[in-house]
């Protein structure tokens, strides 16, 4: 089987190579700090370590267990381990620092794109990405305390008995459904190469990152589409216990036909996309 050919138009991540212009706002420059951008790699390893996780919980499941297979049951299952609250710390720290980076790249950054619009989507997302990655970073802070969160149900609920809940969540649950589309499109597409230090791969390196990166992103896709589904199905039903995230997904994936080969291949790519995570901390543009 041959090998994809590394693009060699893609520009490596020299310091030389990033834009002239300097930012004229102050948080402009930490977005772009050399301090940050370490920091956020290390968020990268915590996303990695987390999806794997993930997916590893999710062959349990496959398997019979009942255990939780979504971030916090990850995060859970790190606590358990020798040392694993002081690692919670660290993935806690990383993640906010990706976070806050991904917030500064959103409002600041992505100046390397020409087309206006496509800029203004990819902030969009940036931004998008920032939130859930302080979110989830909070989540490790407080598993690492010892402390509990609301869980999806308490969260769903108080939106479902709000004024106009039902349609509140019914747009939240569309816009989840586009979102997974876009990430399996990316993951096809091979949109995420734009972001990695192609030049600096070997050519057998770059193989294996594109294709983690292709079943990474569409095995995300395809969880947050269904995510997406069952919140609308919360909706409809105004049973907020139906929109309980990655968790409840999964776990109706595996009751599908096929459900138990399904859930295995959505655990493979999500371990795949995990994997791909750690090939970005040494290759992705900061």
């Amino acid at each position: 089987m041959t090998m994809p050919t590394r693009p060699t138009d893609r520009p490596t991540d020299r310091r030389t190579d990033r834009p002239t212009v300097r930012p004229r706002q102050a948080a402009s420059r930490a977005a772009d700090s050399d301090w940050l951008a370490r920091a956020a790699r290390v968020g990268l390893a915590a996303r990695g370590l987390i999806y794997i996780l993930v997916g590893v919980l999710a062959v349990q499941v496959a398997f019979g267990d009942s255990e939780r297979t979504d971030q916090k049951g990850a995060l859970q299952k790190i606590a358990e381990q020798p040392f694993g609250r002081s690692l919670l710390w660290i993935i806690a720290a990383g993640l906010l620092a990706y976070g806050l980076w991904r917030l500064g790249e959103g409002f600041w950054g992505r100046r390397e794109e020409t087309d206006d619009k496509k800029r203004a989507v990819k902030r969009v997302v940036s931004v998008a990405s920032g939130l859930v990655n302080i979110a989830l970073g909070l989540t490790a802070a407080r598993v690492a305390t010892g402390s509990s969160s609301s869980s999806g149900g308490d969260l769903s609920r108080s939106i479902l008995d709000a004024n106009g809940g039902e349609t509140i969540m019914f747009v939240i649950g569309l816009v989840l459904i586009g979102v997974g589309i876009a990430l399996a499109w990316r993951g096809l597409n091979t949109d995420f190469e734009q972001e990695l230090k192609t030049g600096e791969m070997s050519s057998r390196m770059y193989a294996v990152v594109r294709r983690l990166g292709q079943a990474g992103y569409l095995a995300r896709g395809v969880v947050v589409a269904l995510v997406g589904g069952l919140v609308i199905k919360a909706a409809l039903d105004h049973d907020p216990q139906k929109a309980s995230g990655v968790d409840l997904a999964l776990k109706s994936l595996a009751e599908a036909p096929f459900g138990k080969l399904l859930l295995g291949l959505a655990a493979l790519g999500l371990i795949c996309f995990g994997a791909y995570s750690f090939a970005e901390v040494r290759y992705r543009r900061l």
